[in-house]
């Protein structure tokens, strides 16, 4: 895949997707999309190194699994009861598929070269200067210590 074939929406949340399939509210991806992540992950040559996820959960459920940990911070335990598995198998899952999927989005992800200065980026849990709160002493927090 060249580098501009994956749709923004996959690295930009959208909130337009609303009547996405249920999926797409824990992960973030819609199942489609989802199951171009799968295709990714195995014609990216993953060698049987690389697919050490559960069998039990297999690779779809395993993808799911990760981003749903990794979006929602939802503990191990709680997945594992939700998919019918351990806590372990869980673990196991994520373990495997987190390095896998840095691999095969990294040529997607943009640089800050890349992207258009007119727009606004928002990045999940990201703490960002935007400018000196200096000249506004009134907007000062006392608790944090800091006009930010």
């Amino acid at each position: 895949m060249k580098r501009g074939s994956i749709p923004e929406r996959i690295w930009v949340s959208n909130p337009t997707l609303r009547n996405e399939p249920r999926v797409y509210h824990i992960t973030g991806l819609s199942r489609d999309e989802i199951v171009e992540l799968c295709a990714m992950i195995h014609s990216a040559g993953t060698g049987p190194e690389d697919s050490k996820w559960p069998p039990s959960l297999g690779l779809f459920n395993s993808i799911v699994v990760t981003l749903t940990y990794l979006r929602r911070n939802r503990v191990q335990e709680e997945l594992a009861e939700t998919y019918g598995t351990s806590q372990p198998t869980v673990s196991r899952a994520i373990s495997a598929i987190t390095p896998l999927i840095k691999k095969v989005l990294a040529p997607y992800v943009p640089t800050a070269d890349e992207l258009d200065e007119r727009c606004q980026y928002l990045l999940d849990g990201t703490l960002l200067r935007s400018w000196s709160w200096a000249a506004h002493p009134e907007l000062y927090s006392g608790k944090h210590k800091t006009p930010e």
